[in-house]
């Protein structure tokens, strides 16, 4: 049996995913038992798969005539992979020989681990944290923990966190095959909260690795700035909401969302000079009642983390140079 695959989803990143594969070919030679290492292509149409079949013989490689987003390239992945554990790592990711070995080792610490996230740094600032697992607050608000705090900063012990980020997870297939995989009409963002907020309601933790240490490129693929991520981080704001957040989660909080949503939504007006926010958000509100009705199976309260607030919002934009994930 495999006992460890890793996908690798890429999209227009020739040069960056010839860098991710041959840091992950050394990571897996350390890795004791059968592993695979699978490529799903986005219908990149630049030669990326050929450079693949060239280089990497070994890769299982998957190219897909169109874009099918985050998500449903990933679900590609997990239905043509085979391990007990499943990675998922960005193509404009590297990561330390030593990484998934560590990861590994804390997932299999404790039979309810189900996810292990890793140390993502800023490959152009390496002593900077880029996400130290994901955090969701009571506002639905999720984020990466300590982005732009100095590594120094960090937990030296893996510790307990609300769930991983897409870019650097470990995940045991067994919840994967629990919680339904990635929910496809996210299609890029917040589909890594939404998995990890279903897995929860399922009484699986996750865990922060702080040795397990990736060089993340972020953002190369889609840029912070421009309407089609405003319009979909929006839109699946109002989703994960929707799906996952029981009545006496959503009422108590409703004023403070609503008030939150609109000074962002003034802010990137006045500050970017777009209603993409806002446009996104209409569509979640649109299809509330489909995505409600999709995340209706065993929905019961988590505890989610203390209000961030607009602040917090702010600073995230500064850590990365661009608009945040709010």
């Amino acid at each position: 049996m495999t006992l460890l695959s890793v996908i690798v989803l890429n999209l227009r990143q020739p040069e960056l995913l010839r860098a991710c594969l041959r840091s992950l070919e050394t990571a897996l030679a350390r890795v004791d038992g059968e592993t695979e290492l699978v490529v799903v292509d986005n219908g990149s149409g630049d030669g990326s798969g050929a450079l693949v079949r060239a280089e990497f013989p070994r890769v299982l490689l998957t190219e897909l005539p169109e874009n099918r987003g985050f998500t449903g390239g990933v679900n590609v992945g997990l239905e043509r992979s085979s391990g007990e554990f499943v990675a998922l790592v960005n193509n404009d990711a590297t990561l330390e020989p030593g990484t998934l070995l560590e990861l590994l080792r804390v997932v299999e610490t404790a039979d309810d681990i189900g996810s292990v996230a890793a140390q993502m740094r800023f490959a152009d600032r390496p002593e900077t944290i880029n996400s130290a697992g994901i955090g969701v607050d009571r506002l639905g608000i999720a984020y990466d923990r300590l982005l732009g705090s100095p590594v120094s900063h960090s937990e030296r012990e893996p510790i307990e966190v609300f769930g991983a980020s897409g870019g650097a997870v470990l995940w045991r297939r067994r919840v994967l095959d629990q919680i339904g995989a990635l929910d496809d009409p996210y299609f890029i963002y917040l589909e890594d909260a939404d998995a990890a907020w279903r897995a929860r309601m399922h009484g699986w933790r996750a865990l922060y690795a702080p040795d397990a240490v990736v060089w993340h490129h972020h953002s190369m693929t889609t840029r912070h700035i421009s309407d089609f991520k405003y319009e979909l981080v929006g839109r699946n704001r109002v989703r994960l909401l929707a799906r996952n957040a029981c009545l006496g989660q959503l009422l108590p909080y409703a004023p403070a969302m609503v008030a939150y949503d609109i000074a962002y939504i003034v802010y990137a007006m006045a500050r970017d000079r777009t209603l993409a926010p806002l446009h996104g958000r209409l569509r979640g509100l649109r299809e509330w009642r489909s995505a409600r009705r999709s995340g209706a199976a065993g929905r019961r309260r988590v505890e989610l983390e203390p209000r961030q607030g607009l602040g917090a919002a702010l600073a995230r934009r500064r850590a990365w140079g661009g608009p945040q994930t709010p």
